[in-house]
C-alpha cells in the first residue's frame, strides 16, 4: 500500500493572552474570527487578544487614549484594507461585570467583546447612538454566526 505523507505546517495568526478563566476553545474562537474576517474579503496577518486586568486597561487608556476612564475594550488596528494586524484588549473584570449586568454567560459576553473589537478592525464605528445600535445588531449578527457552527459541530461528532 502506498501512502503519501503531507505536512501541513500551520503558521498561527491569532493568538490569546490571560484566557484561562474561559472555557472557550482556541480553536472555535480562531475558526469563527477566521471565517468573520474572510466573509468581509480580508485575512489575517496577526491578531492578538489580551485579557487583561481593570488597572492594565486603565493603563492602556490613559497611555494611548488619552482618556482617564475605564473600559471594557480597546482596539488598535495596524492594517490595511484587506490585511487584519491588530491587537484587542479586554478587561477580564469587565467580562464578568457585563456578564452579570446583563444576564449573559461569560463566553457570550467574551464574544460580543470580541465582535465589538472586530467591527473597530473593520472600520465600523460607535461614537453616537445610531451608530451604538447598528454595531450592537452587528455583534449580535457575529455571536449567532458562532453559535451556529459550534453547534453544527457538535452534532457532527
Amino acid at each position: 500500500m502506498n501512502k503519501n505523507l503531507y505536512i501541513y505546517i500551520v503558521k498561527k495568526t491569532i493568538f490569546f493572552y490571560n484566557f484561562h478563566f474561559l472555557s472557550l476553545s482556541q480553536k472555535d474562537l480562531s475558526s469563527w474570527i477566521d471565517g468573520c474576517v474572510t466573509e468581509r474579503g480580508a485575512k489575517i496577518k496577526r491578531l492578538h487578544i489580551s485579557f487583561v486586568t481593570e488597572e492594565e486597561m486603565l493603563g492602556l487608556n490613559q497611555k494611548h487614549l488619552k482618556n482617564d476612564n475605564h473600559t471594557d475594550i480597546i482596539t488598535f488596528c495596524y492594517n490595511n484594507k484587506h490585511t487584519i494586524e491588530s491587537e484587542i484588549f479586554i478587561s477580564s473584570e469587565r467580562v464578568r461585570e457585563n456578564a452579570k449586568k446583563y444576564s449573559e454567560s461569560i463566553e457570550n459576553e467574551t464574544l460580543r467583546l470580541i465582535s465589538h473589537g472586530l467591527l473597530h478592525i473593520f472600520g465600523m464605528k460607535d461614537n453616537t447612538k445610531a451608530l451604538k445600535e447598528s454595531m450592537a445588531k452587528e455583534e449580535n449578527n457575529l455571536i449567532r454566526r458562532f453559535h451556529v457552527k459550534h453547534t453544527r459541530n457538535e452534532k457532527a461528532i
